[in-house]
């Protein structure tokens, strides 16, 4: 069974593309950024086939509830530079973005969506500013619309993505569907389980090497003993197959820095040289960050950022797509992998529940 989907703050498509790819159908969707809602309508129409192009370049602020489709679900992250870390002001929900969850809450209220999935940043919960502001409100206020309420904040690594980016997920469904799932015996709502339960710590990390330093690489892998899924080389060592694929591309080497930077240093807030063995920081690039080929003397490419993002190799960026802009999706986006898992968890508790409500369907019937 498939079910509707209205995206909000749709960026580049990441985490519609999970849902899409999991039994979900995004029939509407808003995104401010001409190039951002061009890329994710060019994906949906190389994946599926169609002509169709779901993703409105428009500003949701403008757009009436009246205006947007019912759907089974709701999803999207409003922009989270408000309350990120990396912003010096971090206004938080005073802030022009950052007053837009009230937005989403908005188009929530009216839409009445059996579900809807919250995205943002993990600052929104960990600075008690923005936590007591923002984050406990908005829960709140779900919950006084009438939705079982599920916040977590989620960690990649934890996930088996070879990259450290913490977010803030909340998850809600009409209390009725919740309240009918538990009083069939059903399971409710469960968060994707972890495959790593505390990786940074759990695991004895390489610490840095020499710049372009020479190491065999296979035999160091076969003595690892960290996972080497979660290593930056499970995704990006294979430069014969990546160099064949789309968006290979990079900003063109301009300091000397490209070649003296160590591997594993990722401490300095630009210039982090990525190390081989290791997990990635936050993909961020764009917000004067710059991250480093763990050997190579160049900035990643955007094709190895969405790999470190976990993007299916077949999600491409057009051609004459401005390089600051493809790096700017690809740091904005939800991690594709665990917006996958996530969406199959939502998925389970929907069939669940309209499989109930089909059965007591035709025990009526039945009975009649």
């Amino acid at each position: 069974m498939s079910y509707s989907l209205v995206s909000l703050f749709s960026g580049a498509g990441f985490l519609d593309f999970g849902f899409s790819e999991n039994g979900f159908k995004v029939i509407w969707g808003s995104e401010l950024i001409p190039h951002f809602a061009e890329a994710n309508n060019y994906n949906h129409q190389l994946r599926y086939g169609t002509a169709n192009s779901p993703v409105q370049a428009i500003d949701i602020t403008t757009v009436s509830p009246q205006d947007i489709p019912n759907a089974v679900g709701i999803i999207g992250g409003p922009p989270c530079q408000d309350y990120s870390v990396g912003n010096a002001k971090s206004p938080g929900v005073s802030g022009e973005r950052g007053r837009l969850v009230w937005d989403f809450l908005d188009k929530i209220a009216h839409l009445e969506p059996d579900f809807f999935l919250f995205e943002n940043v993990a600052s929104l919960y960990k600075t008690k500013k923005h936590r007591e502001e923002a984050l406990e409100p908005l829960i709140h206020q779900f919950n006084e619309l009438g939705y079982e309420v599920y916040f977590k904040v989620l960690n990649t690594l934890d996930y088996g993505i070879p990259q450290d980016r913490s977010r803030v997920f909340i998850v809600g469904f009409k209390k009725e569907i919740i309240r009918k799932l538990v009083s069939s015996g059903s399971d409710a709502f469960k968060w994707p389980h972890p495959v790593y339960t505390n990786p940074k710590k759990d695991f004895k990390w390489p610490s840095t090497s020499n710049a372009g330093e020479i190491i065999e690489e296979q035999g160091y892998i076969e003595q690892l003993n960290i996972p080497y899924e979660l290593t930056v080389h499970s995704v990006i060592g294979n430069q014969a197959e990546i160099s064949k694929l789309p968006n290979h591309v990079f900003f063109r080497p301009y300091s000397n820095r490209f070649q003296t930077v160590t591997e594993g240093d990722v401490k300095r807030k630009s210039f982090k040289r990525l190390h081989r063995f290791r997990y990635s920081p936050t993909v961020a690039y764009g917000n004067n960050e710059v991250h480093l080929h763990p050997t190579q003397p160049r900035r990643l490419s955007v094709r190895e950022a969405l790999r470190l993002q976990s993007v299916p190799d077949w999600y491409t960026f057009k051609e004459n797509t401005p390089l600051d802009k493809m790096f700017k999706m690809v740091s904005n986006g939800v991690a594709f992998k665990l917006a996958e898992l996530l969406a199959i968890e939502i998925k389970i508790v929907l069939d669940n529940y309209y499989e109930i409500i089909r059965l007591e369907k035709e025990e009526k019937i039945t009975v009649s």
